[in-house]
């Protein structure tokens, strides 16, 4: 009885196991991937209840755990499947998104080597088109220039001219005008406007004509001007004392100052840096040399001197025009800058060289107060007006203007002072002898 019981529970189980095994791999057909499956896998619990006690709930409580740890295999190998796919669609998500944005790294790129191939391009065309602009331009500036130049080289050419013959004119009119006598006349032509040397180291000197003039300026604002006869024969430095002349009298031991050349050279510069004390050192020096008459200019003899028988602001006119002169606005090359070499520009009438500009002259003058005193107290025979000074200290005269100074500074009639002991790069001065 009991024997045919157990034989009736164990068929009962393997057909249980067997049904369950059925069932198992009709659900594993529906998965996306096919698992090989153990066919022992259903039989265990025949092989526990062979083994376990013979009872009704035994055959229940395996095939439950059987059912649940294949559902457990089975849930775990879909998790894993689909967790990998997941993760290969991340994978392919990842690397399309890669490749796209290197697809548009790379067009940017090519892209941005286009645009800067066309700006370069652009940049080059353009510098191109500029310097071709630009050289055209200087090329036209150079002969426009140059145009200028000749038109006035050919200007000044002909204003020289034209000054020399006027120049050349007024010493024969002059000559003419002044001479004392028939007797006198060839004597005063060989002498008037004759540029001669006492020495070697001598300042070259020019003979001037007897006359006379109204000294100072054309103006209601100047006052009366007297008129200033010069009846002696009076000789005028053609230039304005260079260094080279005073450092022969410095290598002589009759200047002891040196003075400075204000990095301009020395040579045919005019000498600078020198006080009217110093100046008066020199001529005297001249004078010992030479055993002649040396001295500064009187204030009358230099305008006499400097309108060489005209009566405008300038020996050329009443303009100051362009390039007659070295000062701040005179149109020359060293204007403001430094003084010229002496004899760069045109001589007056007289033959001298820069009356206007360049250096101003000490003269032998002391300060007076121009406009009342002069008609009333100055001499008019051309001497020096000496008496009845007005500074304190010892003021002296300064003609003729200078580089740094404005074109009216320069004028015949313009004039300004300085202490006796003064002296700086902007004043010099020429010398006179009159025998």
């Amino acid at each position: 009885m009991k024997l045919a019981k157990t034989r009736s529970i164990g068929r009962a189980a393997l057909a249980l196991a067997l049904v369950l095994w059925i069932g198992l791999v009709a659900n594993l057909a529906h998965a996306e991937t096919v698992s090989v499956i153990d066919p022992t896998e259903g039989l265990e619990p025949s092989k526990q209840s062979s083994s376990a006690p013979k009872t009704a709930a035994q055959p229940d409580a395996a095939l439950k755990r059987a059912r649940a740890e294949a559902e457990q295999r089975r849930r775990a190998r879909a998790e894993a499947r689909q967790a990998d796919a997941a993760a290969r669609e991340a994978e392919a998500r990842a690397a399309a998104k890669k490749a796209a944005a290197a697809r548009v790294a790379a067009a940017r790129r090519v892209a941005e080597k286009e645009l800067a191939a066309r700006e370069a391009a652009a940049r080059e065309a353009a510098a191109m088109e500029l310097a071709q602009r630009e050289a055209a331009a200087r090329e036209a500036a150079a002969k426009e220039a140059a145009a200028r130049a000749a038109a006035a080289k050919q200007a000044a050419d002909r204003l020289i001219a034209a000054r020399q013959a006027a120049a050349r004119k007024n010493r024969v009119t002059l000559l003419a005008s002044r001479a004392t006598s028939a007797r006198d006349a060839p004597t005063l032509s060989e002498l008037v406007g004759t540029a001669f040397r006492d020495c070697a180291r001598c300042p070259e000197l020019v003979w001037l004509p007897q006359g006379e003039f109204v000294m100072g300026e054309a103006s209601s604002a100047s006052g009366p001007r007297p008129v200033v006869a010069i009846r002696y024969m009076l000789a005028v430095g053609r230039f304005e004392v260079t260094f080279a002349e005073w450092d022969a009298c410095v290598a002589a031991g009759g200047c002891r100052r040196r003075p400075h050349d204000a990095g301009w050279g020395r040579g045919w510069q005019p000498v600078i840096n020198v006080s009217w004390v110093d100046a008066r050192q020199y001529v005297a020096w001249l004078s010992r040399s030479t055993g002649r008459r040396y001295r500064l200019l009187t204030e009358a003899e230099w305008e006499y001197a400097a309108r060489a028988g005209t009566d405008v602001r300038y020996w050329w006119g009443d303009q100051a025009g362009r390039g007659d002169a070295n000062c701040a606005d005179c149109g020359s090359k060293w204007d403001g800058r430094q003084a010229a070499p002496v004899g760069r520009f045109a001589p007056n009438p007289f033959g001298l060289h820069d009356m206007h500009g360049n250096v101003s002259e000490w003269v032998e003058d002391c300060y007076h107060d121009r406009i009342q005193d002069r008609a009333r107290d100055a001499p008019l025979d051309g001497r020096a007006w000496i008496s009845g000074c007005m500074a304190e200290i010892d003021t002296r005269v300064v003609r003729g203007g200078a580089w740094h100074g404005s074109a009216r500074s320069t004028r015949s009639s313009a004039w300004t002072l300085a202490a006796s002991d003064h002296f700086d790069n902007g004043i010099g001065f020429r010398v006179a002898r009159t025998n």
